[in-house]
C-alpha cells in the first residue's frame, strides 16, 4: 500500500514538473517572438530550445531558472542566436544582437514591455562549460 502511494506521488510530481516546463517553454516562445517583432527581425523555426537549467533561491522560495535559445535573422540571410532567461514564470532577460533588449526584475513574462532600459550590472551569467 505504501509503495503504491509513493509511486502515485512520484508520478504526480513528474507530471507537475512536465507541465511547468511546457508552460515555461511556451512563455519563452512568446517572448522571443515579441522581441524579434519589436526589433523587426525574423523569428526563425518558430520555437526555442532549452540550453541551461538550474535551481535558484529567491525571496519567494526555490525557483527554476531556465535559459532558452532561439534563432533569428536580421537581414534574412544570416542566422543568429539569442536567448531568454526565465526565473520561474518571471522574465529575467532577453538577449538579441549582442545586447539585452530587456532586463528587469518583477516583470511577468506575459507583459513584455514596449521600452526597457538595460541594466547590465544586475545580470548574473551562467558559468561557461569547461
Amino acid at each position: 500500500m505504501a509503495s503504491t502511494l509513493a509511486a502515485i506521488i512520484i508520478l504526480g510530481l513528474i507530471v507537475i514538473f512536465w507541465l511547468e516546463a511546457a508552460r515555461a517553454r511556451e512563455l519563452a516562445v512568446g517572448i522571443s517572438r515579441a522581441a524579434c517583432e519589436k526589433e523587426r527581425y525574423q523569428f526563425l523555426d518558430g520555437g526555442v530550445y532549452l540550453q541551461r537549467f538550474a535551481l535558484r533561491w529567491t525571496s519567494a522560495g526555490l525557483r527554476f531558472r531556465r535559459m532558452y535559445r532561439f534563432d533569428y535573422s536580421v537581414d534574412g540571410t544570416l542566422r543568429q542566436s539569442g536567448y531568454v532567461l526565465l526565473l520561474g514564470s518571471q522574465l529575467e532577460a532577453v538577449h538579441i544582437q549582442g545586447r539585452h533588449t530587456i532586463e528587469q526584475e518583477n516583470i511577468q513574462a506575459e507583459e513584455y514591455p514596449e521600452k526597457a532600459e538595460p541594466k547590465a550590472a544586475e545580470v548574473i551569467p551562467f558559468p561557461k562549460k569547461r
